[in-house]
């Protein structure tokens, strides 16, 4: 349970992107705005719609949108607005042929990251360069739209995450160098930035090495704030979803540690990875909420009555097409 919730006010709470697969015709529909103006209000600092892939990208899965012109993005953008929430966006992309994993734990994570340095190799800079092209026009077509924060999804093993990651991408400095220069063009227009990432992969001995010099490269960039999640999707999920105890200490701590090298910078921590009085937090993290306000749409003013873990929101998982809920009966 997240205590000291309703007392919060030197922290930002945002409502973390999350695929809904609300869709009609590859297009937002009504249960989608009406999912996320339900959510919206006073309380929360920002709602960050999730997973929409850039013109030209890839989605994750069959129900991903792809931003465009049409202005249902600006019908959007200003039902979470009126809500009384900041309207923002997570731009992302997978490649031509991804496809992800329906189970929670991968059998072979060693030939993800191997397959994941070929594709990247593969690519070469003009391809790579066209990929942040994509970002760069994603970007300023948002903030036609409306949206106030964009946040670029570097996490989970999608494409962004490959680029950025030396370890992955030899070529990495040219990627962060242009995702810098974006950050800093965005704050001149006065929208509000960040960049999600994963703490780790998955794969131990991936992770064992460079894996803090790994975040606190990213912790460097000019953006508002870093999102902290884990977990590449093809690798192990738990990380991403993390419901069991050692896991959810893990992710904290992982956190915190980032968090504490980086004293001058802002970071978004995972609600669910929360098992301690959130007052008592380092000052420079702020409060990322996901499943507890999926089933709650009230659960800023009812704090005690969040997600139950009966993990039906995991949809593409379990072979549905769009997000429900235990708890949640308008889904």
């Amino acid at each position: 349970m997240i205590n000291g919730i309703a007392t919060l006010n030197d922290r930002r709470i945002f409502f973390l992107g999350v695929n809904t697969g609300f869709l009609a015709d590859g297009k937002p529909d009504e249960r989608y705005l009406r999912f996320y103006a339900t959510r919206s209000s006073s309380s929360l600092h920002c709602a960050i719609i999730g997973n929409v892939v850039v013109p030209g990208g890839y989605g994750s899965n069959a129900v991903s949108p792809t931003l465009t012109a049409e202005p249902v993005w600006t019908d959007l953008a200003a039902a979470i607005r009126r809500g009384g929430s900041m309207p923002g966006i997570q731009l992302a992309t997978a490649w031509e042929g991804y496809a992800g994993s329906r189970r929670f734990v991968g059998a072979k994570p060693h030939e993800i990251i191997q397959k994941a340095r070929q594709l990247v190799t593969g690519m070469g800079r003009g391809r790579i360069a066209g990929v942040l092209d994509s970002f760069e026009a994603a970007a300023a077509m948002a903030e036609r739209h409306g949206f106030s924060h964009i946040q670029l999804h570097a996490a989970h093993g999608y494409l962004l995450g490959l680029l950025v990651d030396s370890r992955i991408n030899s070529d990495s400095m040219y990627v962060l160098e242009r995702l810098a220069t974006l950050a800093v063009i965005l704050r001149r227009a006065k929208v509000e930035t960040s960049i999600r990432i994963s703490l780790k992969t998955g794969e131990p001995n991936f992770d064992n090495i460079g894996t803090a010099d790994f975040q606190d490269t990213i912790a460097r960039l000019p953006f508002d704030y870093i999102d902290l999640s884990s977990g590449f999707y093809n690798i192990d999920k738990r990380l991403i979803y993390p419901t069991h105890p050692n896991i959810l200490a893990a992710r904290l701590n992982e956190s915190l540690e980032t968090g504490a090298r980086h004293p001058d910078r802002a970071f978004i921590l995972s609600g669910r990875a929360i098992r301690h009085d959130w007052t008592k937090l380092p000052s420079n993290v702020h409060l990322g909420l996901c499943r507890d306000l999926i089933a709650n749409p009230n659960f800023l003013q009812e704090p005690h009555s969040g997600c139950h873990n009966h993990n039906k929101c995991h949809y593409y998982s379990r072979g549905s097409s769009h997000l429900t809920c235990g708890r949640w009966l308008n889904a």
